[in-house]
Formats: C-alpha cells, structure tokens, sequence
C-alpha cells in the first residue's frame, strides 16, 4: 500500500512563511541584543551614592527619571568608575551635590527604538486583520456571500403554471366543513 504524500503548500505561501520566519527573528534580535551587549554600568544603592556623595568622591552625576548615573573621582585627573542607582525622591539631593561641587544634570528622556514604534503601530492592525480573515475563512463556507451568510434560504421559487391547483372538489371530508369553508371564501372575496 502506497503512502500518501501530504500535498504542499503553495510556492508564495512558502515564501511568505520564510519572510515572516525571518523578520520575526530580526525584530527579536534587535530588541534583545542591545540589552546584552550595550554598556554594562554596575548598581549600587541609594545611600551608598549618598555615602559618596558627602564623602566628596563624586565627580559629576546625571539625574534621570528612573536611574542616576554618576562617575566617582579618578587618581590624576582621570576618569573614575561610573556607576547608577535607582532613584529615591529626595529633595534635598540637588542642595547636597551643589554643596559638595558635583557637576549635576538631568538626564535627557530615553529615545525610543525605531523598531518598537514601529511594531507598537503596525502589528496591532495586523493582529486585528488576521483576526478578521480567520473568521471569514472559518465562517465564509466558500459560498459567495462569505462571512456574511449567516444562513441558508429556505425560499422557495413559485412560478404559477406549475403549482397544482386543489379544488374544494379535491378535497376530502366532512360535507358540513366543506360548505363553512365555501362560506367563509366568499365571504372574503
């Protein structure tokens, strides 16, 4: 007994199939991998940098919305160890670092990836057209009326010449209810 083989996909779906495999991995890759390969700055805590600030071991720090970089004084005018900590709200920090001459600035927004506004207004449509397109696929039963049939008609063409004409001849029965119904149809006419 011979095996079956499962008959293939079309060429273009293939091919569409690969591009969308491929640009799946591109845009993960660009999301991930400048996490693991961009600058790597060590945390410590908020009062350690306190610690370094009233210890006049800092040099300059750059005060952001969810993190503050800070670079300690280095031996012989060198740069010394960056370093970040998450931020505390504290209103006195401005007043401590310009009291221990600090170079302080705050720290611009963080752009935002290309990658990630595009797909933040790309694949939400997609996601609804493709969730679109299964259902007209599932529910469109390959008539012409697509999704949109909901049911078949159960109509019926009546063409005049064919139908059988009953007469009150025709019919069998009672006598009595044969002339009640003769009454009431020409009581109607």
């Amino acid at each position: 007994m011979a095996i079956k083989d499962k008959p293939q996909p079309p060429r273009s779906r293939q091919i569409g199939n690969i591009l969308l495999l491929i640009s799946g991995v591109f845009l993960l890759a660009n999301l991930v991998l400048p996490s693991f390969f961009g600058p790597q700055i060590p945390k410590v805590p908020y009062s350690i940098f306190i610690n370094q600030v009233e210890d006049g071991d800092v040099a300059r720090a750059s005060v952001g919305q969810n993190e503050i970089r800070y670079q300690l004084k280095g031996e012989n005018n060198q740069p010394g160890q960056l370093l970040s900590t998450t931020p505390i709200f504290d209103l006195e920090l401005p007043q401590r670092l310009e009291a221990k001459g600090v170079e302080f600035a705050a720290a611009p927004p963080p752009k935002n990836n290309w990658i990630t506004t595009i797909l933040s207004w790309v694949v939400p449509p997609l996601i609804f057209v493709g969730i679109l397109q299964f259902f007209a696929g599932r529910f469109g039963g390959g008539g012409p009326q697509g999704a949109l049939s909901f049911t078949k008609s159960k109509a019926k063409v009546y063409v005049e010449g064919e139908a059988a004409k009953t007469t009150f001849a025709d019919v069998a029965g009672v006598e009595e209810a044969k002339t009640e119904l003769v009454e009431i149809v020409d009581f109607l006419k």
